[in-house]
């Protein structure tokens, strides 16, 4: 019977992450994170502050919100409605923020370290 082979350790594999570690560092990375955090943070924030106001409208002007608008539809309809209608719009302007501002440096940074684990 042949003696067990012992594993091989992959020599790349401490190359690897001092890429990874050098391409977090770098200031092409630390600009996409920036970019990201310059639109979500404040996008998000505003979003969680318009559905705050809209649980705390429901629960602190009831009257406010059973006033008719158009026919059946209130001021509480109308509200969840436009919560859903700005949750489409932040998603559609998310990527087009992506698309515009971050992917094409992502896409380059990502082939700039392929290229370095090769």
């Amino acid at each position: 019977m042949p003696a067990p082979v012992p594993p091989v350790e992959a020599p790349s594999a401490v190359d690897s992450s001092e890429v990874y570690r050098a391409v977090q560092g770098s200031d092409a990375f630390q600009e996409i994170k920036r970019s990201y955090r310059a639109f979500v943070l404040p996008v998000s924030g505003a979003f969680l502050g318009w559905y705050l106001l809209y649980v705390a409208a429901q629960a602190g002007a009831p009257g406010l919100m059973r006033s008719q608008v158009a026919g059946p539809v209130n001021v509480a309809w109308l509200l969840g409605l436009l919560q859903f209608a700005s949750t489409f719009l932040l998603t559609w302007l998310y990527a087009r923020n992506a698309r515009t501002k971050r992917d094409r440096a992502a896409l380059g940074l990502r082939w700039d370290t392929q290229d370095q684990l090769r």
